[in-house]
C-alpha cells in the first residue's frame, strides 16, 4: 500500500493510547504524553474535512456534530464512573466530581482534579479547542499561503507560550503530568511555585490553568497547518513527513523536549510543543514502519485506534482499583515469582475490564440515544455560537 499519513493515524491513536493506559497503571514515566498526539491529530482531522467539504456550511451543524460524537458517551461515562470513584476517593469528593465533571467544569478547580477519573479533564479541553476552531480555520482560509499559514502558527505559539509562562510563574502552574517526567530513575529537581494558598479549592492554580486550549494551543494549530497541506498536496506532505530521516529527526526533538522537562521552570513554558512536535514525527514513521514489516502489530494497534475514545474515557478507575487490590495482594505474597505473577493477572484484569466498559460505551455511542440527547442541547450550541453565524 503506497504510504499516506490517512492510513497511520489510527495506529497512532492506538500506540497514544495505550502509553495514556499504561502510565494510568504504573506512573513514573513518559507514557502520559501519549495525550499530544490525540491534539495534533484532532486539528489535523478536523482540518483536513472541513477543507474537503463544500465552500460553505453551518458552523452550528458542525458543533453540533462534534458534540454529538464527544458529550453523549462522555456524560454516560461521567455516571457509570461514579461507584468507583466514591470507592477510591470518598462518597463527598465523588458527589462533587461528577458533577463538575457532567457540566465540564472540573479543570477550574485544582482540588477536584486526579483521582480515578483524572482522564476526563481531556473533555473540556477539546471542546475549547473546537469552539475556537472555526475561528482559526477562517483565518487559514483567509491567509491560504504558506507564508499566511506560518504566521498564523506563530502568533498561536506566542499566545502558548505567553500563557504558559503567566501560568507558571504567577499561578503557581504544573504543566500536566510534569511531575512524572521523562523516567522515574531521574531525579525531579525541578518544582512548581508555591507562591499563593489554595484558598478557593485551588481556584485556577497549578495543573487548572493546564487544562485550557490556550496551553496548547500551538499543538492544536500545527495539527491544523499539517490538515490543510495534506488537503491541498497530500503527495507532498507524505513525502516529507513519512521519511526516515524525519522520523529520527521526530526522535531527536523528542528528546530535546524531555530535556527541558529539568532545565528549570522556564523550559516548562515550551515543553508541551516541543514533545508533541517530536513525537508526532516518530510515531507517524513508527506507523509506516510498522505497516509494511509488522502488519500485526499495524493491525492491532490500528483497531485500538479507532476504539482510544472509549477507551480512554473508560480506563482510569479500573488502573486505580486494581493497583489498590496489589497492595493487599503483594503484602501477603513478598515471593518474586509470585510478584510477577499477581501483576500479570492484575493487568489481565484491568485490561479486560477496560475492554468491557470501552465495548458498552461503544454499544452506547452507536444507538440512537446520543442524537436525541445533542437534539435537546441545540439551544445551547445555538447560543454558544451565535458570534459564528456571520463567518
Amino acid at each position: 500500500m503506497k504510504p499516506t499519513i490517512l492510513n497511520l493515524t489510527d495506529f497512532c491513536k492506538g500506540l497514544a493510547i495505550a502509553l495514556v493506559f499504561l502510565v494510568h497503571y504504573r506512573g513514573g514515566w513518559f507514557g502520559w504524553q501519549g495525550v499530544h498526539i490525540f491534539i495534533i491529530l484532532s486539528g489535523f482531522g478536523l482540518a483536513y474535512s472541513c477543507a474537503k467539504k463544500p465552500q460553505t456550511f453551518s458552523w452550528l451543524d458542525w458543533f453540533s456534530r462534534r458534540m454529538r460524537r464527544v458529550l453523549p458517551v462522555y456524560w454516560i461515562a461521567v455516571l457509570l464512573s461514579f461507584p468507583l470513584l466514591a470507592y477510591l476517593s470518598n462518597f463527598n469528593f465523588a458527589v462533587i466530581r461528577t458533577i463538575l465533571d457532567f457540566f465540564l467544569l472540573t479543570n477550574v478547580f485544582e482540588n477536584f482534579r486526579g483521582q480515578a477519573t483524572g482522564a476526563f479533564w481531556y473533555v473540556p479541553f477539546i471542546i475549547g479547542a473546537y469552539l475556537l476552531f472555526p475561528l482559526l480555520y477562517n483565518r487559514f482560509k483567509k491567509y491560504a499561503t504558506w507564508q499566511g499559514y506560518l504566521m498564523i502558527l506563530l502568533v498561536t505559539l506566542a499566545i502558548e507560550f505567553i500563557y504558559r509562562g503567566i501560568a507558571i510563574y504567577y499561578l503557581d502552574g504544573l504543566p500536566i503530568a510534569h511531575s512524572d517526567k521523562f523516567l522515574e530513575v531521574i531525579p525531579r529537581d525541578v518544582h512548581a511555585l508555591n507562591h499563593y494558598p489554595d484558598w478557593f479549592f485551588g481556584f485556577f492554580q497549578r495543573r487548572s490553568p493546564f487544562g485550557f486550549i490556550l496551553a496548547r494551543i500551538g499543538e492544536f494549530t500545527l495539527g491544523i497547518v499539517a490538515g490543510l497541506a495534506f488537503a491541498n498536496n497530500s503527495n507532498l506532505v507524505n513525502q516529507i513527513v513519512i521519511n526516515f530521516y524525519i522520523g529520527w529527526l521526530g526522535v531527536v526533538i523528542w528528546l530535546v523536549g524531555q530535556a527541558l522537562l529539568y532545565v528549570g521552570l522556564w523550559g516548562w513554558i515550551f515543553t508541551d510543543f516541543v514533545i508533541a512536535l517530536g513525537m508526532i514525527l516518530w510515531m507517524i514513521n513508527l506507523a509506516n514502519f510498522s505497516q509494511k514489516k509488522i502488519p500485526l502489530l499495524f493491525q492491532s494497534l490500528t483497531g485500538i485506534g479507532i476504539w482510544s475514545y472509549y477507551i480512554y474515557l473508560s480506563h482510569q478507575p479500573f488502573t486505580r482499583l486494581f493497583s489498590e487490590l496489589e497492595r493487599y495482594i503483594i503484602f501477603q505474597n513478598p515471593n518474586g515469582l509470585t510478584h510477577i505473577m499477581i501483576e500479570l493477572i492484575l493487568l489481565g484484569a484491568t485490561i479486560a475490564s477496560a475492554y468491557l466498559a470501552s465495548d458498552l460505551l461503544r454499544r452506547f455511542d452507536q444507538s440512537a440515544f446520543p442524537a436525541k440527547i445533542i437534539d435537546q442541547c441545540l439551544p445551547v450550541f445555538n447560543y454558544l455560537f451565535r458570534p459564528f453565524k456571520n463567518l
